[in-house]
């Protein structure tokens, strides 16, 4: 395995999330599906790049029609790739994947259906990716979306001002920000929605909010964050009879494990 890539870019969030931004180091675009992921990888020693490599797939923040690839992070204090792509500057190389994968995109869902996106933590990103690429098709007067993010403290909640900016211009847009440790947080008061996103399914404040039931004939739901989110949202939505979109069979559950 050889870099093929380039560092174009670093956002720092909090000193634990952060966004890159990376290109091909030949120039070509890479060509993807706003929603889906793609495979980062680095050498465990970068004086041996015919040793170990370390990978793993992260979901796309940016969008298709972007220049460069952006990926919303966070710090896995052990883990093995992370810790190395934290210590990475503006102009260190790295690999990014030729092939995107995942069925996180918006090809099967129609004109009139509302959509639903439930994320936590960096799984906003496909959302964001999305919501920037098909705007004009997503926000067509003729559907309710709405999309919650939940995250344990407030300043990390990425994306929050384009969001609520979003939702000020669209009326039938909804952004639910939830917090879990907003008491953890000095000097802060956090007046919004407090606990976890999937509360806000099972409580049924978006019900309540959009003034109108859930339902798979009607809605198409994105999920995308910690496992225990997306597994408890799975059994949430199945319940109510929705299906998981697949390669083989068109749904309107839709989430990618990676």
């Amino acid at each position: 395995m050889q870099y093929n890539a380039i560092v174009r870019n670093i956002k720092e969030i909090t000193p634990e999330i952060r966004l890159f931004f990376i290109t091909f180091k030949d120039g070509h675009k890479f060509e993807f599906k706003a929603g889906q992921f793609a495979v980062l990888a680095l050498p465990d020693d970068a004086n041996n790049l015919d040793g170990e490599w370390h990978r793993r797939a992260y979901s796309i923040a940016s969008a298709p029609s972007q220049e460069e690839v952006g990926f919303y992070i966070v710090l896995v204090k052990d883990g093995r790739l992370t810790t190395r792509l934290f210590n990475l500057n503006i102009g260190d190389e790295i690999f990014m994947g030729e092939k995107p994968a995942g069925l996180m995109n918006f090809d099967a869902v129609e004109d009139d259906s509302n959509i639903l996106f439930v994320s936590t933590g960096t799984g906003i990103a496909p959302f964001i990716s999305m919501l920037r690429e098909h705007k004009e098709k997503i926000f067509n007067g003729k559907r309710q979306v709405a999309l919650i993010h939940g995250a344990r403290h407030t300043y990390e909640l990425a994306f929050k001002g384009e969001l609520e900016e979003l939702a000020k211009k669209t009326p039938y847009f909804r952004y639910y920000p939830v917090v879990s440790r907003s008491e953890q947080e000095t000097g802060m008061v956090w007046n919004g929605y407090k606990g976890h996103a999937q509360d806000l399914i099972k409580n049924g404040i978006v019900e309540k909010d959009f003034g109108v039931k859930i339902k798979p004939e009607d809605f198409h739901v994105f999920l995308c964050g910690n496992p225990k989110m997306v597994d408890e949202s799975v059994e949430v939505f199945t319940s109510k009879g929705f299906t998981r979109h697949t390669v083989k069979e068109k749904g309107n559950l839709y989430f990618d494990k990676h």
